[in-house]
């Protein structure tokens, strides 16, 4: 179904718009939760690309996405990666949110 949906957007908004990001993201998080960390990463990443492009490092959509980068690290015993997502995703909810 989410593969179905990223087809849908790229052909009706294209690769840089934040919704495509979306189904990239969520495509991972159905990777993650199959268990295929390695391909759920790499959705994350190419959502990532899209969210900094359009939206900015500093938006809280990249934060969260970033947050199921970190638990994904996590799972595959990276810990220092996963580490350094939550840090990264918490100093933008921060800027961006406040305590």
């Amino acid at each position: 179904m989410h593969g179905k949906a990223l087809q849908i957007r790229l052909a009706t908004l294209g690769e840089l718009h934040p919704d495509t990001a979306s189904s990239y993201n969520n495509m991972g998080d159905t990777y993650h939760s199959k268990g295929k960390y390695d391909i759920a990463l790499q959705m994350y990443e190419k959502a990532s690309q899209i969210y900094i492009a359009v939206l900015g490092e500093q938006h809280p959509q990249t934060a969260s996405l970033y947050g199921n980068m970190g638990l994904t690290y996590d799972k595959i015993g990276e810990y220092d990666k996963a580490l350094r997502m939550y840090e990264e995703a918490l100093l933008i909810r921060l800027a961006t949110l406040g305590e």
